[in-house]
């Protein structure tokens, strides 16, 4: 079965590719000369046993082709909400771009998703998904605090060091290639319910 050159490029979930992962977003024949020269490469480290020609390859290459991606989106101007109130009289809410999920939701889509997961703060830890191929899932599967704080957050709520939480912590898929329904459906929807319940400040966990 022939190989397609998209499928070389895949990034593994326990693996992150960092600057790399745009290749995929190069046209053919630019990659068809990364994984000619990218083996080239790799026969001379091994004949030779000093690999340190292909590890400046990658890091120029990296470094060549994340220069040449376009930001999805620009702004003219970011609202400024400086944080008033004490943590100890404050109500946090938390967030994340890791796609969690639970059990019996639906799984985000890893090629791109704009939607979001209400995760309940009371969820098994057991219980915990991830679907989202373009970050190193290792430490997550470990640990669901790493990308979503939400036992974390409940700890420091005991000690008595935020006074509480939101009802629901709320969960992204990061991967977003076409943000547009993030901009003007999803984020807002979550902003507006964050703002009902008066939420005085949100911890983010990025990817």
């Amino acid at each position: 079965m022939a190989i397609r050159l998209n499928d070389l490029i895949q990034n593994p979930e326990t693996a992150p590719f960092s600057k790399l992962k745009y290749l995929k977003r190069r046209p053919e024949d630019e990659v068809t000369q990364f994984f000619n020269r990218l083996f080239l490469l790799s026969v001379t480290g091994k004949e030779t046993g000093d690999w340190s020609i292909l590890d400046k390859f990658l890091e120029e290459e990296g470094d060549r082709i994340s220069s040449q991606v376009a930001p999805p989106i620009g702004f003219d101007y970011t609202p400024w909400a400086p944080f008033k109130n004490r943590l100890s009289e404050s109500k946090i809410a938390i967030l994340s771009t890791g796609g969690v999920y639970v059990e019996g939701q639906k799984p985000f889509n890893t090629e791109g998703d704009s939607s979001y997961r209400e995760i309940p703060l009371d969820t098994p830890a057991d219980l915990f998904r991830i679907a989202h191929t373009h970050y190193d899932t290792t430490g997550v599967a470990e640990d669901i605090n790493s990308v979503l704080a939400i036992h974390r957050l409940q700890e420091i709520i005991r000690d008595g060091i935020v006074a509480e939480s939101s009802t629901s912590a709320y969960s992204f898929m990061g991967y977003i290639p076409d943000p547009s329904d993030l901009i003007k459906m999803t984020a807002s929807e979550v902003a507006r319910r964050l703002n009902e319940e008066r939420v005085d400040g949100v911890v983010i966990g990025t990817t």
